[in-house]
């Protein structure tokens, strides 16, 4: 079987062939994470993408097909915290035809992320993401659909995670081409073109966390084994609820 590779592009991972393939065969190579040796019981193998984030493409017992790491710098820090980026594909570009335009159109409609309750006590709760009320705006037939939501707060594995992880950010989305501009408005209305006439079906699961003040090496292994773990069961229940609904429409 072919492994796919990703091409980075703003933030957004887009799915390509063999072309620019870069594996990495050792731990020592410094392109890859630093954490990459706490990792190695999930590799099958490490990539890296054209722009040098470094690719776990997991064994085969996992649901998602890929995880990207990014690094992302703090504001007014020289720190960073670090982005994880599951690829979860339902349909690629290949196998996608006029048929799957509207199982995309019901599954935009379900992507969340997460909200952080309490000040002492953190609760992690998945609401809808925000930006789906701006995009209902430009296109008055998106369905907002809280069925991932119901699902991912009700399975108490998945809210142990979170709670494990404490996420500066937790999102689920689909994959779309990136859109040159900060006005919201004016992505609105680009993306109404991608609604109607889209390419692809793949989720991005995204998690945020910083990492660097953790110095307990078994604190941090527990983190990374818990974001790979909460990656697995989201990718898993994205799958589950895609046939569900193509199904239905």
């Amino acid at each position: 079987m072919i492994t796919l590779i990703l091409r980075e592009r703003a933030n957004n991972l887009l799915f390509l062939g063999n072309q620019g393939k870069r594996m990495v065969d050792s731990y020592s190579d410094m392109l890859l994470v630093p954490f990459a040796k706490y990792l190695t019981k999930y590799v099958k193998e490490w990539n890296l993408s054209d722009l040098g984030a470094s690719i776990l493409i997991p064994k085969e017992k996992y649901h998602f097909h890929s995880i990207l790491f990014k690094p992302k710098r703090l504001s007014f820090s020289v720190d960073k915290s670090w982005e994880f980026i599951a690829s979860v594909p339902i349909i690629e570009s290949n196998d996608f035809s006029d048929s799957h335009v509207s199982l995309f159109q019901h599954l935009k409609g379900i992507e969340c992320e997460t909200s952080r309750k309490g000040l002492l006590r953190k609760r992690f709760l998945m609401i809808s993401s925000p930006i789906l009320k701006e995009l209902q705006n430009e296109i008055p037939d998106l369905m907002i659909d809280d069925s991932l939501i119901e699902v991912l707060n009700q399975d108490d594995s998945f809210q142990k995670l979170l709670s494990i992880i404490s996420p500066d950010n937790f999102s689920i989305k689909l994959f779309s081409q990136p859109i040159a501009t900060r006005d919201l408005k004016e992505y609105c209305r680009e993306f109404r073109k991608i609604y109607h006439n889209p390419q692809e079906i793949i989720w991005n699961i995204s998690v945020e966390k910083y990492l660097e003040s953790i110095v307990s090496k078994g604190k941090y292994t527990k983190i990374l084994d818990s974001i790979v773990e909460a990656l697995d069961i989201v990718s898993l229940h994205l799958q589950r609820i895609a046939k569900i609904i193509e199904r239905r429409v």
